[in-house]
């Protein structure tokens, strides 16, 4: 592995040491805690960003990491430090479960609601659950943009995935950010994410319309298991027939 290469993978395990021992819950709250700009730190991370030697020093100093850290070729964590942290594991998939908690609200701060109880692929009685809001995420709209955020933050609504049926792209208990503006029929993002009701149930698919011939649409899981999650095609009168909550924005969670 290159010095570049073993930089990034230090990064991530040392921050994820820091978001264990100090119960951060995302790495936007390791960034905001040690005054780091989340965009900068996500592209060191992820390969897009230079980390040469001066920005892996800066880094540990402002951080508090003894220097040279991100450089050990066996990076162990003293207690101080905190410890590596693993993700849950259910089935052999890796999780990393989310919960927002109220913090000091800022006047640039966008709110958003958030319907803890509410699941895609759950159960009945949910054709209202818009109504029903059980708290607010504050959120500074930047943070939205560095997440990949377009739609306007009033838009937006957070529920949760439920099952697997949408695998890889979206593990079960992710916050998935919903563009409830987006939900008209006649408009719909061809390959896009959709949440959805249809025969008192919710639901969440990725929706393909064929123009060829007659109309036809494809409603599919990402699920590569097509015996147990397989697609579905419906007419258009079908389609204008099912209530959409929404555009998939963004799932959080990712394994």
């Amino acid at each position: 592995m290159d010095k570049i290469a073993l930089r990034r993978t230090n990064l991530r395990t040392a921050i994820n040491a820091v978001i264990e021992s100090k119960g951060f819950k995302s790495d936007v709250a390791f960034c905001e805690h040690y005054d780091l700009n989340p965009s900068h730190i996500s592209q060191l991370l992820n390969g897009h960003g230079s980390f040469g030697e001066r920005a892996a020093r800066n880094l540990e100093k402002k951080v508090g990491w003894e220097e040279g850290l991100l450089d050990k070729t066996s990076l162990s964590l003293s207690d101080n430090e905190g410890k590596t942290t693993s993700p849950s594991t259910t089935g052999g998939i890796r999780l990393a479960s989310i919960e927002f908690r109220s913090g000091e609200r800022k006047e640039s701060n966008v709110r958003i609601p958030v319907y803890k109880d509410i699941r895609a692929s759950c159960g009945g009685g949910i054709e209202n659950f818009l109504e029903d809001v059980s708290e607010y995420l504050d959120i500074d709209p930047y943070i939205l943009k560095v997440m990949g955020v377009q739609t306007k933050p009033e838009n937006l609504r957070i529920i949760y995935s439920d099952e697997y049926s949408m695998w890889p792209t979206v593990a079960p208990n992710s916050p998935l950010f919903i563009d409830v503006s987006d939900k008209d029929p006649d408009t719909i993002k061809n390959g896009n994410v959709y949440v959805f009701t249809h025969n008192h149930e919710l639901r969440m698919k990725r929706i393909f319309v064929s123009y060829a011939g007659n109309k036809t649409v494809r409603l599919s899981s990402d699920n590569p298991d097509k015996v147990r999650y397989p697609d579905e095609f419906i007419t258009n009168d079908q389609l204008n027939e099912i209530n959409f909550v929404g555009r998939l924005e963004l799932a959080l969670v990712k394994p």
